[in-house]
C-alpha cells in the first residue's frame, strides 16, 4: 500500500529499523543476550511490556489520540516531566525487541506504544521514527486491515501537525479519517477522533469553514459513541470553542468552553494538566472579549490548582503567573505586575539556571515593565541578559532572540541612545525581512497574514523611531523608504497560484518534488523555534536542513520556470526605483502608521516619501493629523463629491504639503495607502481651480518598485487578443435587484470600438452573464464587467445570509462581502432556496472567488459598476475586496470606481478609454484623455472622477 510524499515509508524494512536503533546508540544495551536463559528473557519482556502499557496510562488517553486546541503553549512543563520520566521505559522496550519473542501485531502495537511516550514527552524524531516503523511493519506484514493501522497514521499526523509540517499532517490525517470511515460501525470512536483532528488542523491552516463542518460531525459520532460526558466530547468541544474565538465568535465560543471544563472536572478531577489547560483557556476567551475581571477570577483559579497539586516552586506555576501580569497589564493594574514576574522569573531561575529560554522570557517581560514603566536603569541590565541567554541558548536565527533585539532597540531610544538603537533596529528588521524571504513562498495567505501580523508592529514602530533619529541619521528616511518597498502589499502574492499550477499540472515527478520542498520548508519553520537544546535532544541539524531545503529549491527552479519566477524574494533599494525615473518625474510611497512612543499611542501619521532622481534621498512629508484624514476630512470629501459642491479643503489637507516638492514634475507614481485609497487625487481642486488632472499625470501603482518590470507599452490589437465582455445580466423575475440597461448600451459600444481595430470580442450578456460563464474565462487581454458591484462594510449579528455568504465567514473575511452581481443574483440575495445558495454558480461572484480566475496575461480588467474600487483598507495592504481580488488573480492593470457612478458619463468613459488606447496603446495616457473628455462635458468631479487605473 502506497503512502505519498513521505520518503521514509519506501525504506526497505532492515535500513528503517536500523535507523530507529541509531537513535539509542548511545544508551547502555539492555544485556538479554549471552547467558540469559529464554525464560529470563521472557520474563524481562513481559515486564517490559506491562511498564511500556502502565507508562502510557500514566496519560489522558485525549494526549495521545486527540488534537487538543489550545489558546496558548503555557503550562506543558508538567506533561514534560511525566514524559522524560516514562520514555526511559520505551527505550529499554525498543533496545531488547530483537530478543523477544512477540507476534508481528505485538512488536507493530509496543513500536507505537513507545512512539506516543516520545511523542508526550516532545522527543518528536524519535516518535517519527517508531510511527513510520509501526506503519512499515503492518504494511509488510498485511496487517492493514487493523485498527493499529489508522490509529497509527493518525498518531504520525499528529506528530506533523505539532511540528507544523502542515502538508504531511493533511495527509496523514486525511489518510487516517478515510480508512476510519469505512469502518465506522465499528470504530466509531476512531473515526470521530480523526475527525477531530483534522478538523483542528484545519482550524490552524485557516480553513475555518471546513474546520467547523468537521468538529460538527466529529461532537455528533463523538456523542453517539463515547457519550456527551466524556472526555472525548470535552475535547473537541474545547477545540471547536477555540476555532470560534480565533474567527471572533466569542459568544458562541463561552457556553462550549465552559461545558468542556465541567466534563473534564468530571472525568479528570481539577488538578489534572488538561483540566487546566482548559480553564486557561476560558481564561484568555475573557480576556480577548474585554471581560478582564471574569479572566482574572479563572487564572486565580488555575493558579490554585497548581499551587495545591505541584506548590510554589514549579514552572507551570510560573507559566500562570507570567499569564496573569499580561491580564493586569492590559487591566492596567499595573502594582500587581511586577510582583508577579518577579515570582515568575524566581522560580525558573531555581528550577533551571540562569541560561533557560524559559528564565529569558520571565526576565524579558520583567524588563519591559520597566522600560514601560520609565525604569530605564532596572530594565537595563535584564534586557541585556536576554540577549545573551537567547543567543546562547536559541541562536541568531529564532524569533525570540530577533525579539530580544528590538527590546534592547527600544531602551537604547528610551535613553536617546540613538546609535545604538537604529543599529539595533535595523538588524531586526533585516533578520525579519530574511524570514519572510525563507517561509512565505511555502505559506498559504492565511499562514502569511498572522506571519506578517506579528512582524508588522516591528516595521510601525521603526517608523516612528526614524522620525526622531532623521536630525543626525538622515539617511534613516532611505532605510523607511527601502523598508516599505519590501513590505508593501507584502501579502499581494501569486504564489498560492503557483502552487495550485504546479499541483495540477501532469509533470508527476515535478509535483512531488515541489511537496517534499514544501514540506521541508514547514519542517525548518518548526525547528526554528526551539532552543539549541532542544534540537541537540532532537539530533536536528538545521544547516544540514537548510542545506537540503536550498538544494531542493535550486532543482525546482531548473525544472520549472512558474517556480523560479514566482518565489523570487530580492530585495530592491529605493536607489533602484531612482533610477528609472525621467527629470520631470517623481515617485511618492504613502505610509499610514501609528504613532509609538514607549507604547503605541492613538495617534496615527500619514508620511509620503518623494523620490525624485536629482535628489540622494526621499524627502519626508509628514501629516501627523491622521485621524482626521480617515475620519473627518474624508466624510467632506466623500459629501462634496455626492452632494456636487465645490471642495475648498481636501487639496490643502491630502496634497498641498507634498505638492511643495513636486515643482517640475509632470508624471508622479503613486504607491498609496490608508485612506488615500478611497479618494481620487485627480479630482482635488487646486486654489487656483484647476484639478489636479489638470496639472499632473498622476499613474498609481501597488508598490513603486513596479517601476523596475514596467515595460513599454505593445500595440493593443492582436491577431490571438480577445476581449471578454460582460453585462446587463438578468438578475431575476421578480424586479428585486435594479435592471441596468444602460451596460447593454456600454457593451455595444465597446464591442463596436473594438471592431474597428479587428479586435475580437466575446459577450456575455443576459441570461448568458453567469458566474459559471465568468469563471471559465481563460486570459482574455481584456475583461469588461459592467454590473451591480457591491462592498458591505459591516454584517449584522442577525443576518441569516450575506450574498450567498455564512455571516460568520463575511464578517471575518472582507473579500466575502464584495462581489459582482450576475445572472440569477436576486434569488441569492432572497436566500430563498439553500442549495442554490451554497452553489458555486449562485450569481453572486465575490471577491474571494475572483482570486482564482485565470488573469496571468490579462492586460486590464475593468469593473464597470458602483463602488468596485470599495473594501476593507488596511495598512500596507491596500484594499481587501474586487480590486486586490483581481490582482491576486493576476491582472496587470484595474480600473475600478469608488462611488456610485452616472451611466451615461459611464458609457462614454468607457467608449472614449478604449478607443484612445487603441490608438497610442498606452493605458494611463488613455485613461487621462477619456477622463479629460469627460470632464470637458461634465465639470463635477462626481461625473469623471469616479473611476480609477491601478497598475502597469
Amino acid at each position: 500500500m502506497n503512502t505519498p510524499y513521505s520518503y521514509a515509508l519506501f525504506l526497505k524494512p532492515a535500513l528503517l529499523m536500523a535507523l530507529v536503533a541509531c537513535s539509542f546508540s548511545s544508551i547502555a544495551q539492555i544485556p538479554f543476550g549471552g547467558l540469559i536463559s529464554d525464560k529470563v528473557k521472557n520474563k524481562v519482556k513481559e515486564k517490559l511490556v506491562d511498564k511500556l502499557s502502565d507508562a502510557r496510562k500514566n496519560y489522558d488517553e485525549t494526549n495521545f489520540n486527540y488534537a487538543i486546541s489550545l489558546s496558548d503553549n503555557a503550562g506543558l512543563y508538567e506533561t514534560n516531566e511525566l514524559g522524560k520520566r516514562t520514555q526511559t521505559v520505551a527505550i529499554a522496550y525498543l533496545q531488547g525487541e530483537d530478543n523477544r519473542e512477540e507476534t508481528a501485531r505485538e512488536k507493530a502495537a509496543n513500536m507505537n506504544g513507545a512512539g506516543e511516550l516520545f511523542y508526550a514527552s516532545n522527543k518528536y524524531k524519535l516518535a517519527e521514527f517508531e510511527f513510520l516503523a509501526t506503519i512499515l511493519s503492518l504494511e509488510t506484514e498485511q496487517l492493514t486491515d487493523d485498527m493499529l493501522y489508522p490509529l497509527s497514521l493518525s498518531n504520525l499526523g499528529l506528530l506533523y501537525h505539532t511540528t507544523g509540517r502542515y502538508s504531511l499532517a493533511e495527509t496523514y490525517t486525511t489518510r487516517a479519517l478515510e480508512i476510519r470511515k469505512e469502518k465506522a460501525a465499528e470504530n466509531a470512536a476512531g473515526y470521530s477522533a480523526s475527525l477531530n483532528n483534522l478538523a483542528v488542523l484545519y482550524k490552524d491552516m485557516g480553513r475555518y469553514d471546513e474546520a467547523e463542518k468537521l468538529f460538527e460531525e466529529s461532537l455528533s459520532i463523538t456523542e453517539q459513541a463515547k457519550g456527551n460526558t466524556s472526555m472525548p466530547y470535552a475535547i473537541s468541544l474545547n477545540n471547536q470553542a477555540v476555532l470560534f474565538q480565533t474567527i471572533g465568535r466569542y459568544q458562541d465560543a463561552e457556553p462550549l468552553m465552559k461545558k468542556a471544563i465541567a466534563i473534564a472536572g468530571q472525568n479528570l478531577g481539577d488538578k489534572s494538566p488538561n483540566y487546566i489547560r482548559l480553564i486557561t483557556n476560558l481564561a484568555l476567551l475573557y480576556k480577548d472579549m474585554g471581560r478582564n475581571e471574569e479572566a482574572e477570577k479563572e487564572y486565580i483559579k488555575a493558579i490554585e490548582i497548581k499551587k495545591k497539586r505541584l506548590g510554589t516552586a514549579h514552572p507551570d506555576y510560573a507559566a500562570l503567573l507570567n499569564q496573569q501580569a499580561a491580564l493586569y497589564m492590559q487591566m492596567g493594574k499595573y502594582d500587581k505586575v511586577e510582583d508577579l514576574l518577579k515570582k515568575s522569573s524566581e522560580i525558573y531561575l531555581k528550577k533551571f539556571g540562569e541560561n533557560h529560554p524559559s528564565y529569558a522570557g520571565a526576565i524579558s517581560n520583567l524588563g519591559n515593565f520597566y522600560r514601560i514603566s520609565g525604569k530605564l536603569e532596572e530594565a537595563t541590565p535584564l534586557l541585556a541578559k536576554v540577549i545573551t541567554v537567547r543567543k546562547n541558548t536559541l541562536g541568531e536565527n529564532h524569533a525570540d532572540y530577533i525579539a530580544a533585539l528590538e527590546n534592547q532597540a527600544l531602551l537604547q531610544w528610551q535613553k536617546k541612545e540613538i546609535d545604538g538603537a537604529y543599529t539595533l533596529f535595523k538588524q531586526v528588521l533585516d533578520k525579519d525581512l530574511e524570514l519572510v524571504r525563507t517561509f512565505f513562498p511555502s505559506m498559504s495567505e492565511k499562514e502569511k497574514a498572522k506571519f506578517w501580523n506579528k512582524l508588522r508592529p516591528k516595521f510601525q514602530r521603526f517608523n516612528s523611531f526614524a522620525l526622531t533619529a532623521k536630525q543626525t541619521h538622515p539617511q534613516v528616511i532611505g532605510d523607511m523608504y527601502n523598508y516599505q518597498l519590501a513590505t508593501k502589499a507584502m501579502l499581494l502574492s501569486s504564489t498560492n497560484k503557483i502552487k495550485q499550477q504546479i499541483l495540477s499540472s501532469k509533470d508527476e515527478e515535478l509535483k512531488k518534488q515541489y511537496l517534499n520542498w514544501l514540506d521541508q520548508k514547514e519542517t525548518l519553520a518548526k525547528w526554528y523555534t526551539y532552543s539549541k537544546e532542544e534540537l541537540a535532544e532532537q539530533r536536528i541539524n538545521l544547516d544540514s536542513l537548510e542545506r537540503v531545503a536550498n538544494a531542493t529549491e535550486k532543482e525546482l527552479s531548473k525544472k520549472s520556470t512558474l517556480f523560479s519566477e514566482g518565489y523570487e524574494q530580492k530585495a530592491i533599494s529605493f536607489t533602484e526605483v531612482a533610477s528609472k525615473l525621467k527629470p520631470e518625474e517623481a515617485a511618492i510611497e504613502i505610509m499610514h502608521f501609528k504613532r509609538f512612543d514607549v507604547v503605541f499611542r492613538d495617534t496615527t501619521f500619514y508620511a509620503a516619501l518623494v523620490l525624485t532622481k536629482e535628489k540622494n534621498l526621499p524627502q519626508l512629508v509628514l501629516l501627523e493629523n491622521g485621524k482626521e484624514l480617515d475620519t473627518k476630512f474624508f466624510n467632506y470629501y466623500k459629501n462634496c463629491i455626492k452632494q456636487k459642491v465645490a471642495d475648498n479643503y481636501s487639496y490643502i489637507q491630502y496634497w498641498s504639503k507634498i505638492d511643495e516638492t513636486l515643482a517640475g514634475k509632470k508624471t508622479v507614481y503613486l504607491s498609496l495607502d490608508g485612506v488615500y485609497n478611497q479618494i481620487n487625487l485627480n479630482t482635488l481642486q487646486v486654489p487656483s481651480g484647476a484639478y489636479l488632472i489638470d496639472n499632473k499625470n498622476l499613474v498609481l501603482l501597488t508598490n513603486t518598485k513596479d517601476l523596475l518590470t514596467m515595460k513599454p507599452a505593445a500595440p493593443v490589437a492582436a491577431a490571438k487578443a480577445q476581449a471578454m465582455l460582460v453585462g446587463f445580466p438578468t438578475y431575476g423575475t421578480k424586479g428585486k435587484i435594479a435592471p441596468l440597461p444602460g451596460t447593454k448600451v456600454e457593451i455595444d459600444n465597446i464591442k463596436k470600438v473594438l471592431a474597428t481595430k479587428g479586435y475580437p470580442t466575446k459577450t456575455l450578456v443576459q441570461n448568458e452573464a453567469t458566474e459559471d460563464k465568468v469563471k471559465a474565462v481563460n486570459n482574455p487581454r481584456i475583461l469588461h464587467i459592467a454590473t451591480h458591484g457591491f462592498f458591505m462594510q459591516d454584517v449584522a449579528e442577525d443576518d441569516e445570509k450575506v450574498f450567498g455568504v455564512e455571516p460568520d465567514k463575511a464578517k471575518e473575511n472582507p473579500l466575502l462581502r464584495s462581489g459582482l452581481m450576475l445572472a440569477g443574483a436576486e434569488q441569492t440575495t432572497e436566500n430563498l432556496d439553500t442549495r442554490q445558495v451554497k452553489s458555486s454558480d449562485n450569481g453572486i461572484l465575490t471577491a474571494y472567488e475572483a482570486m482564482n480566475l485565470p488573469l496571468d496575461k490579462t492586460d486590464v480588467v475593468v469593473l464597470s459598476a458602483c463602488e468596485t474600487g470599495l473594501g476593507e483598507v488596511q495598512s500596507g495592504e491596500g484594499v481587501y475586496g474586487l480590486q486586490r481580488a483581481f490582482q491576486v488573480a493576476g491582472a496587470r492593470s484595474i480600473i475600478m470606481s469608488l462611488w456610485k457612478v452616472d451611466d451615461t458619463a459611464t458609457q462614454q468613459l468607457m467608449s472614449s478609454f478604449y478607443r484612445n488606447w487603441l490608438q497610442t496603446s498606452n493605458k494611463a495616457q488613455a485613461f487621462k484623455i477619456a477622463q479629460q473628455e469627460l470632464k470637458a462635458k461634465y465639470k463635477n468631479p462626481y461625473y469623471w472622477g469616479a473611476f480609477v487605473l491601478v497598475g502597469n
